[in-house]
């Protein structure tokens, strides 16, 4: 019996020889993805004006200090009494005993505008503080805005407190605040610095305030003080500064 043989054609075998080889797997590792970048936290939002005589409680707002605080009843000495109609509520201070009262909030980049007029000393002394720190005492950690009529936007840290900055304003010549009128006072507040306004005329500015953030008080200083139309806004800070461009090396375009 013959045995039968089989052979494969050119072509199949041709096919066979051309098919590469099957590469062998191996574990290959994997080059690790880039982590996504985390956002900036979203900017807090702004509120709008706070008008600090504006209903309620007026300790809601203010928390009292003075030398004499115990044996003290703060609403002799502070007083808020209807402007008449049509006219905005008004605050007095005795200027007795010395003290101040302060925001209950803290804040850090600010406008602080308000009004105020002496009835009649034209010697009158009295403040703004800013940047208020605790512990509450007389004198805090703070910087003062002097309201005393002939030093009046004069801004220096509170002695001996600690509160440090890079320069102090010391207007050169004395502003006309007659007694018995209105005058104000518009304060803005913006990354460690102070720039003082009274009556529309720019002082200057103060800067590298430490602290930087804080309460805001009204000083009684021994002179009866009339306060209206205390108002804050909560401000952004002020935007970094930007890099000097680098000279350009000749040849550079």
């Amino acid at each position: 019996m013959m045995a039968l043989c089989f052979f494969s054609s050119p072509e199949a075998i041709w096919a066979q020889s051309s098919t590469p080889a099957e590469a062998p797997t191996e574990n290959k590792k994997k080059t690790p993805e880039p982590e996504a970048k985390k956002a900036p936290p979203a900017p807090k939002a702004l509120t709008g004006p706070e008008k600090l005589l504006n209903g309620g409680d007026f300790w809601d707002h203010w928390k009292f200090v003075s030398e004499e605080s115990k044996e003290t009843d703060p609403n002799v000495t502070w007083k808020v009494v209807s402007g008449g109609q049509d006219q905005p509520s008004v605050l007095t201070c005795t200027g007795k005993p010395y003290g101040y009262i302060r925001t209950q909030k803290t804040y850090e980049n600010f406008q602080f505008s308000m009004e105020w007029m002496y009835p009649g000393d034209p010697n009158a002394n009295s403040g703004i503080l800013l940047f208020t720190a605790e512990p509450d005492k007389v004198w805090p950690k703070a910087f003062q805005v002097q309201l005393h009529r002939p030093e009046a936007g004069f801004v220096f840290p509170t002695p001996g407190s600690g509160a440090k900055s890079a320069n102090k304003l010391s207007p050169t010549t004395p502003l006309d605040l007659p007694v018995g009128k209105w005058h104000k006072c518009v304060l803005t507040c913006r990354s460690g610095s102070i720039s003082v306004m009274i009556n529309g005329i720019k002082l200057g500015e103060v800067t590298g305030c430490d602290p930087s953030k804080g309460a805001i008080a009204l000083q009684s200083e021994g002179s009866e003080i009339h306060f209206r139309n205390l108002v804050v806004e909560e401000l952004a800070p002020a935007p970094a500064p930007e890099s000097p461009a680098k000279p350009k090396k000749n040849g550079e375009s």
